[in-house]
């Protein structure tokens, strides 16, 4: 390879995957007719590392003489003579006293062999590369050039290999060996590899950035540097820096140095709307195709256009953005998104609050919350019609844009309410449950209660449905006894003082005034929880309170339910006549959602009082329709009964005077794979169904029919076989409909090893006081009841924060082992006030 290689030139050794960009590279250079091959990513992707590699491994292969330049150490916007001199200085071998800087290039590049020149970091003379780069291509027709920039040189011809991050397993593997390097290894530890991974992903899977944040191991622990990556105002990672004594381009010192870079370059339109960019969610790289983020250009105009910035210059600023690579852009058949990455978003926030102020900073984010909230509004209109596959398409694009919304609105009661209005209508319809996040949604929620608690600006009638919201998601996630709290605190906000809200709990076949929305968790906890008939009259009444009120969405929200109820407490023939004249009518006129549950009605009634072998039939071909829906909800609850209706039909045979032993197993060993697949599914819907006493029986049933067959060892592994099926793969609905054999599923970890617990971590003074915290206790309560200090329990609080690595005390719930649930349950009863008491879990 002709040409000098300087100090800085990093050691091809280091050089972690890119084995596909190298073979992409290769491939242009053989078959291809591009003379001008630009290599564009951000800063500190590994541009200049991939085109070494290349100019060692791959262009000595093609026969081609190499020459490498590096344009890093000129000024911003250098002219051509400039660039054209400092290349010369690269890749003369002889004398060039007294020639001008052309001459010495024909020469030297002119040659009959092929000829590549290798232009390293571009980006901030592009102004001046250009034009010497078509200058040479067009002399000298030999001579190939492959240039690396943070955006395309504009060349007509130009080919562009786009840089990605790295892939998550190479990410990993790099911060491993850089961990190494530096004398703190990671190991194999499967909890230090989980935050590893996180530390990788918050840091884009960057090579320049993953190598900072291993850097910072010398004096930090991988809790404390994934902490300093919060993403909020509290993010540290613009201070990382690389102190060595190495040799290192400033623009490679550290995060904001890589960032700024390209910040500077750029026009103050752009700079502008790259700040006012940080107001959306971040977004990540993925080769998921079901994966999305960011936001469609008609959210950016309307958060982002004033006077300042009009709506006509955007579209042409942000493809500027997009071309700096600056801004990332992900493609649908539909639609175009677009997003920044965790680190540019934290640096362009920083640059937003110096330029606009608190003030005006807090006003673009207000701006952004209420665009949010009338975009939910007005898409969930169409929830239980025709709208609705667009509303939930919708909201998987938007979805962290909304969650964003909800939480920023927390720092201020006023907003908060905004936060509530957004919450109700998420968690009135399948959106979190579909999405797998409506732990977070919930949680969102209760913060949002707990704020606006004494704002006279939030109406208690809002307040109220949202409790009632929360507590028919704390149903479906096992907090039973939190559902309770939160239904007599609604009672007592609605009603007043009289012998009702004492005992309003036996008044469920009278009207005694509740809103809708407090008669439909009601009608929901008499059936998970209570296994009461009288839930068929209380959704009745949430029915005809939701029709008065012109909310069609929450009347058929209580239409589906009291369908289901009457499926499960009606008598046998009136269950079954009723449960299919409803499947009919969804069939014949109504709309995916109602189909879906009119299925899953039928199925229940069936199996509680048909013929359980027609039920294990009916649920399986029902399961294959949702499949092919994409409908992992309904498919789940679907599995279950499939799965009930199976312990039944054995129940029966093992009744038999002759039972066939072969067959007993195979359909023992059935169930117990499939209760393993239902709880990971479960879990990764949100769902503690297995606490739920409704879903608990039939369960149960199951599990002690089928351990009868086949004893407590094998129906364990069987469970744990069935427990490896992976929800996003949908093989447990496979299994089901038989295209994924036993030995298809994949020897994966279990779901409780995948994601270890840390409570383990906490001592047994910290355990005690995060159950009562967990469990909705105060401080000061806390420190009451343990005989200490307020200061102490607030230190204990900190330390279990730090452990159980989470940011408030309302999250402790989520870690709280099953094991210990009959605690947290023991106090919420005890709780000081517990009618008045402050939501916290």
């Amino acid at each position: 390879m002709h040409g000098t290689r300087r100090d800085d030139d990093p050691p091809t050794t280091e050089l972690i995957g890119r084995h596909s960009e190298l073979l992409a590279l290769a491939a242009v250079l053989d078959t291809g007719p591009a003379r001008l091959i630009t290599l564009v990513g951000p800063g500190g992707i590994g541009k200049t590392r991939l085109v070494t590699e290349a100019a060692h491994r791959v262009l000595p292969a093609t026969g081609r003489t190499v020459h490498q330049a590096r344009l890093g150490r000129l000024f911003p916007n250098a002219d051509t003579g400039t660039i054209a001199e400092e290349v010369v200085r690269s890749i003369a071998r002889t004398d060039i006293a007294g020639r001008s800087a052309w001459d010495v290039l024909i020469d030297t590049l002119g040659t009959v062999e092929p000829c590549v020149l290798i232009l390293d970091n571009c980006e901030h003379v592009l102004t001046g590369t250009a034009p010497l780069i078509v200058t040479l291509l067009e002399a000298l027709p030999n001579l190939t050039i492959i240039a690396t920039s943070r955006e395309p040189v504009g060349w007509a011809d130009e080919y562009i290999l786009t840089v990605p991050p790295l892939p998550p397993e190479q990410a990993i593997g790099l911060f491993k060996r850089r961990a190494r390097a530096i004398g703190k290894p990671i190991g194999e530890d499967p909890r230090a590899l989980a935050i590893a991974e996180q530390i990788c992903a918050m840091v884009d899977h960057n090579p320049l950035f993953i190598t900072l944040a291993a850097a910072r191991l010398t004096s930090q622990s991988l809790d404390a540097v994934l902490r300093e990556l919060s993403g909020d105002a509290h993010d540290q990672r613009l201070t990382w820096s690389d102190d060595s004594d190495h040799p290192v381009d400033d623009r490679h010192r550290g995060v904001r140095n890589a960032i700024a870079w390209s910040y500077d370059i750029c026009t103050p339109p752009e700079q502008i709307l790259l700040e006012r960019l940080s107001v959306f969610a971040a977004g990540f790289e993925s080769s998921d195709d079901q994966a999305r983020c960011g936001a469609e250009l008609d959210d950016i105009l309307a958060v982002c256009a004033d006077p300042t910035l009009p709506e006509p210059l955007i579209a042409d600023q942000l493809e500027r953005l997009v071309e700096r690579s600056l801004v990332s852009v992900q493609f649908t058949t539909t639609t175009v998104r677009y997003y920044l990455l965790h680190s540019v978003r934290v640096f362009a926030d920083r640059r937003l609050a110096l330029r606009q102020g608190p003030s005006n900073r807090s006003a673009l984010a207000t701006r952004h919350r209420r665009h949010y909230r009338e975009q939910v509004l007005a898409n969930q209109v169409g929830w239980y019609g025709l709208g609705e596959d667009r509303w939930l398409e919708w909201t998987r694009d938007a979805w962290d844009n909304i969650l964003q919304a909800i939480e920023a609105s927390l720092t201020d009661p006023g907003e908060a309410t905004v936060g509530l209005e957004i919450a109700i209508a998420l968690m009135a319809t399948r959106a979190p449950f579909v999405h797998g996040a409506n732990r977070i949604v919930t949680r969102l929620t209760e913060q949002a209660l707990d704020i606006t608690r004494d704002a006279d600006t939030t109406p208690t009638a809002l307040r109220v449905a949202a409790t009632a919201m929360v507590g028919w998601t704390a149903l479906w996630q096992g907090r039973q006894d939190y559902t309770n709290v939160l239904l007599d605190e609604c009672v007592s906000a609605c009603l007043p003082q009289t012998a009702h809200t004492c005992d309003w709990r036996s008044t469920a076949r009278i009207d005694i005034g509740l809103p809708p929305a407090v008669e439909f968790t009601w009608g929901i906890e008499l059936i998970l929880v209570e296994l009461d008939p009288n839930a068929v009259d209380v959704l009745a009444r949430a029915h005809t309170k939701f029709q008065r009120e012109g909310d069609e969405a929450g009347a058929k929200r209580s239409e589906l339910y009291e369908a289901l109820a009457g499926a499960l407490f009606r008598p046998p023939r009136h269950a079954l006549d009723t449960a299919r004249r409803y499947l009919e009518q969804a069939r014949a006129t109504g709309t995916n959602e109602e189909i879906a549950w009119a299925e899953l009605t039928w199925l229940i009634a069936l199996t509680t009082h048909g013929d359980p072998r027609e039920a294990e039939r009916v649920g399986r071909a029902l399961i294959a329709d949702r499949l092919a829906a994409g409908d992992r909800w309904t498919a789940g609850m679907l599995v279950h009964y499939v799965m009930a209706a199976a312990a039944r039909v054995l129940a029966e045979d093992l009744t038999t005077l002759t039972p066939d032993r072969n067959t007993l197993t195979t359909r023992a060993l059935e169930i117990a794979t499939l209760q393993g697949g239902l709880t990971t599914l479960h879990h990764a819907l949100g769902f503690a169904v297995r606490r739920t006493p409704l879903i608990a029986r039939e369960t149960e049933h199951a599990i002690t029919t089928a351990t009868a067959v086949l004893g407590p060892a094998i129906y364990s592994e069987a469970a744990r076989r069935g427990a490896r099926m992976r929800p996003d793969h949908d093989e447990l609905q496979r299994f089901v409909v038989g295209t994924l054999s036993l030995d298809d599923i994949a020897v994966a970890p279990t779901p409780a090893q995948q994601v270890p617990t840390r409570w383990q971590d906490l001592s047994r003074a910290e355990s005690d006081c995060a159950l009562l915290a967990a469990a909705g206790w105060s401080n000061s309560a806390i420190a009451q009841r343990r005989g200490t200090s307020i200061r102490t329990v607030e230190a204990q609080l900190a330390a279990i924060r730090q452990k159980l690595m989470i940011t408030t005390r309302s999250d402790i719930i989520w870690h709280v082992p099953e094991n210990l649930e009959d605690h947290i349950r023991t106090a919420i009863a005890q709780r000081p006030n517990t009618a008045a008491a402050k939501r916290t879990v």
